[in-house]
């Protein structure tokens, strides 16, 4: 309704002019009854002045005498009655009120609110407020703006009680007769106004809505690319300007219009061109786009059978558009797959809303020959170690057998023999470490007998053998198991391990007077454990290289304390290749860290 702007301009100036008119005659009309209030209580106290009350008084008092027989005083023979009323009468009838009001009431009540006499046949008296005031001795008048009519009642009293009661009623002939007048007038005008205001706004409104429907037109076919629709306007209306920003508009739209699709085709010649292959996915997991490199590496010629979870499951990805969606965290997902004799990383990214409908994003990087050289390389520290394991020994043989010969000096003697000792269990440490990093990368020769693990006795016995070093730091160590957690099968050496590496961890380098507090709990299909201390904590340069070999966060104090650099490698791999977990540290610099595994229960569970 009044979708046209015609109309809307002609309702306001309607409504406009109709609404004052309505206020104007309502200020009329209440000033009206103001003046006319005003005026009867003015003509009241012109008429009732202070002698003309003693006047009443005095006649409604007076009473018949008559002469003593003896010549004496007189004495009173009777009280005030009909001759009093009479007389009362007589003097209310003399007055302007009831000439100059019309259809006045006037009525002479006794003491008792009996009337005396009445000028109309009226009653109103009877249930009247100001009567019922007026007989007990106070002066009332009934003058509400919103009453029907006007009344007073006075009382004529003597020394003890009321004698009479004077009534008038007012029935506001005169005002009612002039608001009927005014509403007759403002009626009329109203109408009138509102017909011409009509015709004067649809002229108006016609000369405003005229331009807009053309620029509307124009602006129609601005839209379906005919730049010469509108021309620059000269005028310095609100018009003109709107006529100037479409044309702006149009010139801005064609601009962006022209360098999208210019950068559509870099990035088109860019995908074609990538050495990496790049699909995208839209939210309901339909393919969106694939480019050469991703279908030579994926060995697809064809790909309109290709949709998301279908396609990811065929090659063994482990992964669903649903997860990828609900994931907590924007980080990119990867997975690493075999087709043929290529190894492939997946990277799965989704799409942000702004940049469209969303989605997935994956890109494919062939690390073939990279995974190759790491195979190599962890060849090669495996066959060293080897190579090292067997003259370690013979050192520490050799040196414990010298610690026994008393050429020396006993005291340099000892002091040599225990450094070579200590430094031959450090390296002995070392290629044990080495070795069981390399059989963690190789999984498949890392063969160890499944055992039922019962992680919370697990975690029970490790922190009470622990305790006792936690005590001579002075640290809590305690362990809080948040609720239940299903035994499991697998390597208990190596989950026993990496749990022993991360607690005595924490407890080297958490200061004394230090808390480290364990948790476990499952969640979901899930075993979370959780070692959180009070430490000395890990810088955010440095937290991500924390699991690579060899690496020390500092490597002066955690050569001190007897660490290697392979404790949390072996600890992740351990995770990852054995259990199919996860583990994850986070930590703030000399506030603490958290280490978190995450074990996924078998799916039969």
């Amino acid at each position: 309704m009044f979708k046209s702007i015609r109309l809307k301009i002609t309702l306001v100036f309607v409504l406009a002019v109709v609404l004052t008119e309505i206020f104007a005659g309502l200020f009329v009309t209440v000033r009206s009854v103001r003046e006319y209030h005003k005026a009867f209580d003015e003509l009241i106290a012109e008429v009732l002045t202070s002698d003309m009350r003693k006047t009443l008084t005095e006649t409604a008092n007076a009473v018949t005498a008559a002469p003593a027989p003896d010549g004496g005083e007189s004495i009173v023979l009777s009280e005030p009655g009909p001759e009093n009323v009479e007389n009362l009468k007589n003097i209310m009838l003399g007055t302007d009120i009831l000439k100059t009001i019309p259809g006045m009431s006037l009525a002479i009540l006794d003491g008792n609110g009996n009337p005396m006499y009445q000028n109309d046949e009226s009653d109103f008296y009877k249930h009247a407020r100001v009567t019922e005031e007026a007989l007990k001795g106070n002066e009332a008048v009934n003058n509400r703006f919103s009453g029907k009519a006007i009344e007073y009642a006075i009382p004529l009293k003597d020394e003890s009680s009321v004698q009479f009661v004077i009534y008038l009623r007012d029935p506001m002939t005169q005002q009612n007769s002039l608001i009927s007048r005014l509403i007759s007038i403002f009626v009329i005008l109203i109408t009138v106004s509102a017909i011409l205001m009509i015709v004067i706004a649809l002229m108006f409104s016609k000369t405003l809505s005229a331009p807009l429907k053309n620029l509307a037109s124009q602006a129609k076919k601005l839209a379906d690319g005919d730049t010469s629709a509108l021309s620059p306007a000269q005028g310095n209306d609100e018009i003109s300007e709107l006529t100037n920003a479409l044309i702006y508009l149009s010139e801005t739209k064609r601009e962006n219009s022209e360098k999208a699709i210019s950068e559509k085709t870099k990035t088109e010649t860019i995908l074609q061109n990538m050495s990496d292959g790049v699909m995208a996915f839209d939210t309901n997991g339909n393919l969106s786009h694939i480019n050469p490199e991703a279908m030579r590496l994926l060995n697809r010629k064809f790909v309109d059978d290709i949709t998301f979870n279908k396609f990811f499951k065929e090659i063994n990805a482990d992964i669903t558009i649903e997860s990828l969606q609900y994931m907590p965290s924007d980080d990119p997902v990867e997975r690493q797959v075999m087709i043929g004799e290529h190894t492939l990383q997946l990277s799965f990214a989704p799409i942000p809303q702004s940049a469209g409908d969303g989605g997935i994003i994956v890109i494919i990087h062939d690390v073939t020959k990279h995974e190759k050289l790491e195979r190599a390389r962890l060849d090669f520290v495996a066959n060293v170690s080897h190579e090292l394991r067997t003259p370690l020994t013979v050192i520490k043989s050799y040196s414990d057998i010298l610690a026994d010969t008393p050429d020396a000096e006993p005291e340099l003697r000892t002091r040599f023999l225990d450094t070579i000792s200590s430094e031959t269990d450090r390296m002995a440490r070392i290629i044990s470490d080495l070795l069981t990093l390399s059989s963690l990368d190789e999984n498949t020769n890392y063969k160890r007998p499944s055992e039922e693990i019962d992680i919370r006795s697990e975690i029970e016995g490790l922190v009470e053998r622990l305790s006792l070093t936690a005590k001579k730091k002075e640290q809590e160590l305690v362990y809080t198991p948040i609720n239940d957690v299903p035994k499991i099968k697998g390597d208990r050496g190596g989950l026993e391990r990496v749990l022993t590496n991360i607690i005595s961890n924490a407890l080297k380098y958490t200061p004394t007077g230090g808390k480290i507090q364990v948790f476990s709990r499952t969640m979901y299909n899930d075993i979370i454990i959780k070692v959180s201390d009070t430490g000395i904590g890990i810088s955010k340069e440095q937290l991500p290289n924390i699991f690579d070999r060899f690496f020390r966060v500092d490597k002066a104090r955690s050569r001190d304390k007897g660490g290697t650099g392979l404790g949390l490698a072996i600890a992740k791999q351990t995770i990852e290749s054995v259990f199919h977990g996860k583990i994850m540290i986070t930590s703030e610099l000399n506030k603490g860290t958290d280490v978190t595994i995450t074990i996924p229960l078998p799916k039969n569970k």
